[in-house]
């Protein structure tokens, strides 16, 4: 009795060659996502580096000298450039207000030495990968 054509299925070869031609699609696919998430990375870098060196600038304006209590308060008040040591938080203007389109970024600032002071920015994206550091000396003169 001859089957009807209806009721045949795929044969062993049909299977494997449509199991082939889903994985190559799969390997190109994957090509092209890759690049495709990363293409934020350069916009993310160059943001990292604007806020490093908006700290750095604005540290580097203040004076040589030791503060009482470094790391606290509000960064407007801040006079001499050890008050930025231990500095930890997402970025804010020098006012401390909060810029609610930098909050996936997280500054940390170190201030070490005496004479000249070794200063540190480190700027870090919340989504990884991304960690902008710059250092520099401030002199006391």
């Amino acid at each position: 009795m001859p089957h009807s054509r209806v009721q045949r299925g795929f044969t062993l070869i049909e299977f494997i060659v449509s199991l082939v031609v889903i994985g190559i699609g799969a390997a190109i696919l994957t090509g092209f996502v890759t690049p495709v998430a990363r293409s934020a990375d350069p916009m993310i870098q160059a943001q990292a580096r604007a806020i490093a060196t908006a700290y750095m600038d604005e540290i580097l304006l203040r004076e040589h000298g030791a503060c009482s209590n470094p790391g606290s308060g509000n960064r407007g008040g801040w006079e001499e450039v050890f008050c930025y040591d231990g500095l930890d938080e997402a970025p804010h203007d020098q006012f401390g207000n909060p810029i609610a389109s930098l909050s996936d970024y997280t500054v940390l600032v170190s201030v070490a030495g005496n004479a000249p002071a070794t200063i540190g920015v480190n700027v870090a994206h919340a989504g990884g990968g991304i960690n902008y550091s710059l250092q520099s000396q401030r002199g006391d003169y």
